[in-house]
């Protein structure tokens, strides 16, 4: 009976357009066309607002998430690291500084090669300053610990970001 049930909804979305899947058009690089179809309703532009959707790279692109900074004072990242490791995301709380950075605090757990075994947990502080509408650029300090609390490896960089968003 639920199979019958299910097997009628997934015939009358289909039949809806629900399920309408195209394959996306050969690019070499997906993020400049990120850029360009985001919906200008996307595009934040108060001055010196690091709210919205950006792309940022890492040590000059060794690494690169896709951030969402939320005007509550939250974040997310995703990060380019392989999803079943589990440190692709990645998330945490901002607020802005007396000078007009920002300052941000985030977590994520490691998971084993397999994605079975949860290994370790790391942290990623960031401050950042917003240089223009569609950019900002800082600095950032990264420590992974074990599941006791050890540190087992720390790592401080440089990043910069590019606002995703319409012109």
């Amino acid at each position: 009976m639920t199979r019958s049930i299910l097997s009628a909804v997934a015939a009358s979305l289909a039949a809806a357009g629900a399920f309408a899947v195209q394959a996306p058009a050969a690019q070499a690089h997906p993020v400049p066309a990120l850029i360009a179809q985001a919906p200008k309703s996307l595009a934040i532009r108060a001055k010196n607002s690091i709210v919205g959707t950006w792309k940022v790279s890492y040590d000059g692109g060794v690494h690169n998430t896709f951030t969402q900074w939320h005007k509550d004072g939250t974040a997310i990242q995703v990060a380019d690291f392989a999803p079943k490791t589990g440190n692709n995301v990645i998330v945490g709380d901002w607020s802005k500084n007396k000078d007009g950075s920002v300052s941000t605090f985030l977590v994520a757990w490691i998971w084993d090669d397999k994605g079975k075994k949860l290994i370790n947990y790391f942290t990623k502080s960031e401050t950042d300053t917003v240089v223009s509408a569609d950019a900002y650029s800082g600095t950032f300090e990264v420590i992974y610990y074990d599941l006791q609390g050890n540190i087992v490896f720390q790592h401080d960089g440089t990043l910069s970001a590019t606002r995703i968003a319409a012109q």
